[in-house]
């Protein structure tokens, strides 16, 4: 028997789903063929243990292409445990969803005016860290620092567009709060001397949850679901969505704001582990409650992110992954429960910092 790898994208996959014999041309001598769907998981853990942590793959252009299914479900995000020692060192502790792996990385950072910078957002392979007015990039698998200038005002939240090497990628922070009409703004570009002006304007007098990046607007939701929008180009802020606030929920309950292809969700869990989502309608201007995710699963973090679940993957479809206490769990939609994972059940110490951060970009130039 042989076990046939080829690239999902391939033309001759449907032909290969299910097992079938291929004849050499004597009678009596077959050759048969599997799919990666039915490779038992020994193996299959097996071989992930066997692949580089940052590369994951051979050399072989080939070869990479041939193993379709399990770069889908090493495209699944990490759990990443964060902390600071001896002053100078930054400890990541990165947890795979294979079996039950972990991998550990040290990093001299240099400078310790850097120490004890909290994470501020996870997007992409990279972080954004903050410790008082200084902020900077990390990319803990090559382990680069880009630093910023430093920030004239103390945010709530901070994010950023896209990759930090690239020239697109904007810097956005906020700083709004209940006990005042006033917020403020300020935007910067890796390799600015300084961060744009901050401008003030008129707030919601509501507290800054979330904010996300999609199409060249930065989204923010306030405390009840308030959705206010910055746009980048023409440094334009305006109120989405002020009056008609999402029903049901509580004042002191923190809002993890998705976006996933250009669409804005909005999740809310409450005392009991339960969810509940909803969706911005752009018609209308409001927050849609829904009870179903699709064919996606959400990450919830520092940064939130959504993970298409298909094919391998549709195991994570409709499910709500979240940190809780020392361990991290999953809420599922379909049978409206908590779950402990099965692909995360690393328990972590209490202390340091727990955030999702997706896999390196390699995988993305290779495949």
């Amino acid at each position: 028997m042989e076990w046939n790898f080829w690239n999902d994208s391939s033309k001759d996959t449907s032909m290969m789903v299910n097992r079938h014999k291929h004849l050499s041309g004597c009678e009596g001598n077959s050759r048969e063929f599997r799919s990666w769907s039915n490779l038992p998981v020994d193996v299959f853990n097996i071989i992930g243990r066997q692949l580089d942590f940052i590369k994951r793959v051979c050399k072989n252009s080939q070869k990479i292409q041939a193993i379709g299914p399990l770069y889908e479900i090493l495209q699944v995000p990490r759990l990443m445990e964060h902390s600071w020692g001896f002053n100078v060192y930054s400890l990541c502790s990165f947890h795979l969803p294979i079996e039950n792996q972990s991998h550990v990385t040290y990093n001299k950072i240099e400078g310790k005016e850097l120490n004890d910078a909290v994470i501020c957002a996870s997007k992409f392979d990279w972080l954004l860290l903050q410790k008082s007015t200084l902020s900077f990039f990390y990319n803990p698998y090559t382990k680069t620092i880009i630093k910023l200038p430093d920030l004239d005002i103390n945010f709530n939240r901070s994010t950023f567009s896209s990759v930090p090497t690239s020239p697109d990628c904007v810097c956005f922070a906020i700083q709004s709060s209940k006990n005042s009409s006033k917020m403020w703004l300020s935007t910067c570009q890796p390799g600015d001397r300084k961060w744009s002006t901050t401008v003030k304007f008129a707030g919601p007098k509501r507290a800054v949850e979330d904010v996300v990046y999609s199409n060249g607007t930065f989204y923010c939701v306030f405390t009840g679901g308030a959705l206010g929008a910055f746009c980048v180009v023409h440094r334009y802020w305006s109120m989405l969505m002020d009056v008609n606030l999402v029903p049901g929920i509580l004042s002191d309950t923190r809002g993890h704001m998705v976006e996933s292809n250009g669409q804005l969700w909005l999740v809310y869990r409450s005392s009991s582990m339960c969810f509940r989502v909803f969706n911005f309608d752009w018609s209308e201007k409001t927050w849609d409650e829904t009870y179903t995710l699709g064919c996606q699963a959400f990450f919830l973090g520092c940064t939130s992110f959504s993970v298409s679940a298909e094919g391998e993957t549709a195991g994570f479809a409709e499910r709500i992954y979240y940190h809780c206490d020392t361990y991290s769990s999953y809420y599922s939609l379909k049978t409206k429960q908590s779950h402990q994972c099965t692909f995360y059940p690393w328990v972590t110490e209490r202390g340091p910092e727990r955030v999702w951060i997706q896999p390196p970009k390699i995988w993305s130039k290779l495949v």
